[in-house]
């Protein structure tokens, strides 16, 4: 058998709670910057602190506008799922590492049919969590205890994924795909 080594990425997508939010931190900081910019005469030899924390404002701002965007990457080499959470395209975080012979359950995520199982962490690492076309992974992790990972993924991913699961979750996920 061949080595196995498939990489896909999707952005999350932006809703309109993030998008005011990022226009409060934006307005924010530019009254902030202001209001630091107009105290800045009146502290005489001090002035430049008005100008330091203007820019730190405007700056931090940034920061934290530009911490919304983010991307999830999976990547799947031989039989192992890692998931990272890509931050700013600047950080990079792992999310979960799995093995997909130990999945317990893996298929089409259902909100309702998963609501009832009980997990002790669920990780969405997908573009919309209430959106369709998602897939699920349940597994026993050995530092996460019972997890629910639900994540995109396209056709070619699926397929390599295919020879690694188990026999009956295959069938059981797959039923009419493959």
């Amino acid at each position: 058998m061949q080595d196995v080594f498939i990489e896909y990425m999707v952005k999350k997508r932006r809703t309109p709670a993030v998008m005011l939010a990022k226009l409060g931190i934006a307005l924010g900081g530019g009254m902030l910057s202001l209001a630091a910019f107009s105290f800045s005469s009146l502290l005489g030899p001090f002035g430049f602190l008005g100008v330091v924390i203007a820019f730190g404002a405007v700056y931090g701002a940034y920061l934290l506008i530009t911490g919304f965007n983010i991307e999830y990457e999976y990547t799947l080499t031989n039989g192992e799922m890692d998931v990272d959470k890509i931050l700013a395209q600047k950080r990079r975080k792992r999310l979960i590492s799995i093995k997909l012979r130990e999945v317990e359950d893996f298929g089409q995520y259902k909100a309702a049919e998963q609501a009832s199982r009980n997990y002790q962490q669920k990780i969405f690492a997908c573009d919309d969590p209430t959106g369709g076309d998602l897939w699920f992974a349940s597994v026993h992790h050995k530092d996460k205890g019972a997890t629910l990972l639900v994540f995109n993924a396209n056709e070619k991913m699926l397929g390599a994924a295919k020879p690694f699961l188990p026999r009956p979750i295959f069938h059981r996920a797959f039923q009419n795909r493959f």
